[in-house]
């Protein structure tokens, strides 16, 4: 085993201290709650509908084109 990633492997996985659940949900209590950005969300939600009715424009212009072959073909 001369790879350095194999020789990683191969050895024992590292143990947290016992505590360390404890202390982490401590330091994550003491941290602010992120505020939501409302604004973000409804440019965002905007945006997506833009974009599904300009795809759901192109299938119906694409179905529409298939039909209108199909009808003039005979």
């Amino acid at each position: 085993m001369s790879d350095p990633l194999d020789r990683l492997l191969s050895e024992p996985l590292l143990q947290p201290p016992a505590d360390f659940t404890e202390r982490v949900m401590q330091r994550i209590q003491t941290l602010p709650a992120p505020a939501p950005s409302r604004r973000r969300a409804g440019w965002l939600a905007w945006l997506a509908l833009a974009a599904g009715a300009l795809l759901g424009a192109a299938q119906l212009a694409g179905f529409m084109f298939g039909i209108w072959t199909a009808a003039t073909a005979g």
